[in-house]
């Protein structure tokens, strides 16, 4: 009896320093004309913590430390129930001794006020435009130089910044981000996986939905190609209809390597949602934001573009 009372009383402990943790790295705020809920995680600060216990600690594993200081306060609001298909690397690389100091020179350049008011403000105008009953949690990490993006998505209602300096695309990124976080992620399954073309209209409608919330500071502006080359499709096309992998992302929708033009994937993306628009231009966001990539696809007969 006395042991298990123990062992309750020890999860309780650790329970109780994971919620103080939040509370100190947390600022939440409601959209004041839905109520829907935000929390902004910061989470960078962590990291404070982790390189303290390192130096405290010598021979401790620093992979042990780090998934006590870092992941642990913040793994049920930022990873949990995740869809991201590289959530292991995310979650199991551990900063060497020789980053501290670039750790701590990130933490203290990072103006924790400034963040949240960049975020609240992008984040209140795309809930106006997209309402959600779900609340979203963006969760702030230091920047993450293995990384092809700073902002990912990584469910419904789950934002991941790998924070650098803000650029005139911020805000519009956090819109974008948004956008997916609101799409139902949970229909992809083992049966109903997601496909390449379901990525590119994906990202299409995330591009499509940020110019609509940011209509002079957005990606379109630096990722968009108009034209159409039937090289560069014929490099993309025999993935549409397979599932999506990290290497395909990596590649193809981001590019920027391997004679792929960077962005290519969302700038045939953002091109299709756009000629479905064309078709329909009085069909509201919701109703864009739910129909299907096959629909868009076969609708706009995209493929003619390349015949």
């Amino acid at each position: 009896m006395f042991l298990a009372f123990a062992l309750s009383g020890c999860e309780q402990t650790e329970q109780s320093q994971v919620n103080n943790q939040q509370q100190n790295i947390s600022y939440s705020f409601k959209n004041p004309n839905t109520e829907q809920e935000f929390e902004i995680l910061h989470a960078y600060l962590l990291y404070e913590s982790f390189i303290e216990a390192v130096q405290e600690n010598p021979d401790e594993s620093h992979n042990k430390l780090y998934q006590q200081e870092v992941i642990q306060p913040v793994h049920e609001a930022c990873f949990e129930d995740s869809g991201f298909v590289d959530l292991d690397t995310m979650l199991n690389w551990v900063p060497k001794e020789s980053d501290f100091d670039d750790l701590k020179s990130q933490i203290e350049l990072t103006n924790k006020d400034y963040l949240n008011e960049l975020f609240k403000e992008a984040l209140i105008k795309s809930s106006d435009i997209l309402p959600s009953n779900k609340k979203t949690t963006v969760c702030v990490f230091p920047q993450d130089k293995r990384l092809v993006s700073n902002m990912y998505t990584l469910g419904t209602g789950k934002i991941i910044v790998f924070h650098s300096k803000p650029d005139r695309y911020y805000r519009a990124g956090m819109a974008h981000e948004y956008h997916h976080s609101v799409l139902n992620w949970e229909q992809y399954t083992d049966d109903n996986f997601e496909t390449g073309l379901d990525r590119l209209i994906t990202e299409g409608k995330a591009m499509m939905f940020e110019t609509l919330v940011y209509p002079d500071s957005n990606t379109k502006y630096h990722g968009l190609d108009e034209g159409f080359n039937k090289e560069l499709w014929s490099k993309i096309e025999p993935y549409l209809e397979s599932a999506v992998t990290f290497e395909f992302v990596e590649e193809m929708v981001t590019g920027g390597s391997n004679g792929i033009p960077q962005y290519y994937g969302y700038s045939e993306g953002y091109k299709m949602v756009r000629s479905y628009l064309d078709l329909h231009p009085s069909m509201t966001v919701e109703e864009w934001t739910s129909k299907s990539s096959k629909e868009i696809f076969e609708e706009i007969n995209y493929i003619s573009n390349y015949q």
